[in-house]
């Protein structure tokens, strides 16, 4: 059988210029009909990849965005639908000929976004992509069975406008040590702006121009592709800050993550993001791309690759080899070996495994779709013990049990290579899990990461929501893991991790250390006294809450913030969390609205919304909507109210039904449960308000102190919670006490 391009035929896809992701366009996809034809009932098929929230196409509402129309130059007739294809390109169109036949040279042509009868287009994806992918597949003779053309068509996805401003420093450094200032653009859906110019000027609010020595004044131009790094800063006294950059022009203002200069700190804090994956398996991108993005955009200082292990063959595991070993460099940027040993979860579920040397062989759970490239069944280890098996007595090898699609399954721990667990990424937020690990009296540390799919390692941003496979997939905003090392080698990081002494943290790069007479996060100890807790915080907004927990046991739950009362006015915040279930399709719809009988809302303002398609739709004197959906994290709203000793709120959502009197809401949480895995909701007093910058960063800091008179006998294990009002979220791995 003849498969080129003179039998299978030739596609072209016009305008070919670049895209702005998020935007609305119009492409027109031809297909020449090759010397096969195309004959009564077979078909066209045009795929996109799995990981991608391009706008749905759709056929029969020609007023409506995403609006397609196919015709043919032949005597046949054409009729298109939307079509889930095989991984990882599940977004396709099937184009059906019928009533009649195509002959060589025919033309078949899809306008994508058409706009003749009235539609505003196709809505783009919302991330950047230098090569966005369309697959052109053809069954001439209508079996089913579909022969790619040799040659795919390919767009380029880049940033839009200018949205933010961002800066990222060190977390701890010695006075007079010299650090790096990253400073970065970015749209409204997070990508990198390019073509970013103009004059940023940068200073540290809490103290005077003497205190530092830093570049006032950084100039960026398109050359600069949206991010510079600046060396050379010292600071010249002890304390907390951060540091502001501002774009006036642009009219963008904002902080940096929190860092704290001491005479000698011991141990260096180092931030990571382990877990993505690229083109090689379901993501997007090269290697190189994922990994420069990481270490130039998003400033992590080390990394690492994981790949689902069935769509790895040997071809592919020598490519991640190679650019992992490339781009390590020691004391500049680390990245870590590993795969996604992606065994179905009653066999183990998905765990991280991570290699300290280069040149290692993965294992995977099976070949599923690998098979037909070059592999060797013979490395094949399911379930994940037969995988633990093979390790026996390494100490160069660790697994971290995550949540994605499947989650990892805790059947399967084995203290020897689980010494972490993963309890936020892009998928969600999972306090459920660390209670789990907790539950079972498991010796485990806690991190986050991305497990970023879209060639954004680091800062990884909620998909849109739009398209058929990935509204629900990448619902927030990834995280990462914090470790305290002596340096930054993989050695060094390495045996923090195998420690333990790492915390996660979502986007605010929160400063913490948690510490029981001395002992960091991740010791085991006997101990026969009162331990004394001691938590220093340090945020990127003001700081909360602070939860602290005796593994299950929640045993301090600290509001730092005052509450707001306004003359006659009532300030309440209701906030809702949680996910339906812990398998795949955990995102829960909260779309609904809160009423109000007797009184009136004066304003009403979101609460950590991370979809910038979601958050209040309607507001009147009497109610307001909203669309929001939640995978662990939270949302909220929070509203002024003209209130008496009658006025009622009335919460209506899919979730959960309840009505409540103002008068009893007070600083202390009324909670609600609203069932699924841990779906909840909460109202009380609003915060303070924020008079100005001064206060603002006064309270991004916090230090709680408690002594638990109740340790029990046995087992404890004490970690902590932070919430930050913008929703930002850290977790401290657990101390472990063995009281006699």
């Amino acid at each position: 059988m003849i498969l080129n391009s003179e039998y299978l035929g030739t596609a072209k896809i016009n305008p070919q210029v670049e895209v702005v992701a998020g935007t609305f366009g119009t492409w027109e996809l031809s297909y020449t009909v090759g010397k096969y034809g195309i004959d009564d009932r077979g078909t066209i098929r045009i795929a996109w990849r799995s990981v991608s929230d391009w706008g749905t196409p759709q056929f029969n509402k020609p007023k409506e965005s995403g609006y397609t129309t196919v015709t043919t130059s032949g005597k046949a007739k054409v009729r298109a639908e939307f079509s889930i294809y095989k991984r990882p390109f599940h977004n396709s169109i099937i184009i059906h000929v019928y009533d009649g036949y195509l002959y060589e040279g025919d033309k078949i042509n899809i306008v994508f976004g058409d706009t003749s009868e009235g539609s505003i287009g196709m809505r783009t994806q919302s991330f950047r992509e230098s090569e966005h992918e369309f697959k052109v597949l053809v069954d001439p003779y209508g079996t089913r069975r579909y022969e790619e053309l040799p040659e795919s068509l390919y767009l380029s996805v880049v940033g839009g406008k200018e949205h933010e401003i961002q800066a990222v420093i060190p977390s701890l450094i010695n006075k007079g040590e010299e650090f790096d200032i990253v400073v970065r653009c970015i749209d409204e859906w997070g990508n990198p702006c390019n073509s970013f110019e103009g004059e940023v000027t940068m200073n540290i609010p809490e103290w005077n121009y003497s205190d530092y020595s830093i570049l006032e004044k950084v100039v960026f131009n398109q050359d600069d592709k949206g991010t510079k790094r600046i060396k050379g800063n010292k600071v010249n006294k002890e304390g907390i800050f951060h540091l502001q950059v501002e774009c006036r022009n642009k009219n963008l203002k904002s902080l940096s993550n929190g860092c704290k200069c001491s005479q000698e700190n011991g141990y260096k804090l180092f931030w990571g993001d382990m877990h993505g994956q690229t083109k090689l398996t379901i993501g997007t991108g090269s290697l190189d791309e994922y990994y420069s993005f990481a270490r130039d955009f998003a400033a992590v200082d080390f990394s690492g690759w994981q790949g689902n292990d069935f769509e790895i063959d040997d071809d592919k595991w020598n490519k991640v080899r190679q650019k992992t070993k490339e781009y390590n460099q020691p004391g500049e940027f680390i990245t870590f070996l590993g795969y996604e040993w992606s065994g179905i979860t009653s066999g183990g579920g998905d765990n991280n495994i991570f290699f300290l040397d280069d040149d290692e062989h993965f294992y995977p759970s099976s070949n599923w779709l690998s098979s037909n490239g070059p592999v060797n069944n013979e490395y094949n280890a399911y379930p994940l013990s037969k995988l633990f098996e093979r390790f026996g007595k390494r100490k160069d090898v660790m697994a971290i049990p995550h949540i994605g699609g499947r989650h990892g399954n805790l059947d399967y721990y084995d203290r020897r290579f689980i010494k972490l667990i993963e309890v936020h990424s892009h998928h969600g937020t999972f306090d459920w899990f660390a209670l789990e690990a907790m539950k079972r009296e498991l010796k485990v540390g806690f991190v986050a990461s991305s497990d970023d799919h879209t060639c954004r390692l680091g800062l990884s941003y909620p998909l849109s929501g739009n398209g058929n496979s990935a509204s629900t997939s990448f619902d927030v905003k990834s995280g990462y893991v914090a470790v305290y090392a002596n340096d930054l080698t993989r050695e060094s990081i390495w045996e923090a991790l195998n420690s333990r002494r790492c915390y996660a943290s979502t986007f605010g790069r929160i400063l913490l250390d948690v510490k029981i007479d001395g002992h960091y996060m991740g010791e085991e100890i006997d101990y026969d006294g009162i331990p004394e807790i001691k938590i220093d915080v340090l945020g990127s907004a003001p700081i909360d809450n602070i939860k602290i927990f005796n593994g299950t046991e929640l045993i301090s739950d600290k509001y730092l913030l005052n509450s707001n009362k306004i003359n006659n006015n009532k300030k309440i915040r209701v906030v809702w969390s949680g996910v339906r279930v812990r398998t795949r399709s955990k995102s829960t719809n909260w779309d609904g609205l809160i009423y109000v009988e007797d009184g009136k809302i004066i304003s009403a303002k979101e609460i950590a919304f991370d979809r910038i398609d979601q958050g209040i739709s309607i507001k009147s004197d009497k109610f307001v909507k909203w669309t929001s959906t939640t995978s662990g994290d939270i949302d909220g709203i929070e509203l002024e109210i003209d209130s008496n000793v009658n006025t009622k709120i009335h919460f209506n959502t899919n979730q959960k039904q309840f009505e409540l009197d103002v008068k009893d809401i007070s600083e202390k949480p009324i909670c609600f449960d609203a069932g699924g895995e841990n779906l909840q909701i909460e109202v009380l007093n609003a915060n303070q308000s924020i008079e100005n910058e001064t206060e603002y960063l006064n309270l991004c800091k916090a230090q709680v102190q408690l002594s638990d008179n109740n340790i029990r006998n046995g087992f404890n294990a004490y970690w902590v919670k932070i919430t930050q009002i913008d929703g930002n979220m850290a977790w401290s791995s657990p101390i472990f006490i063995n009281k006699k």
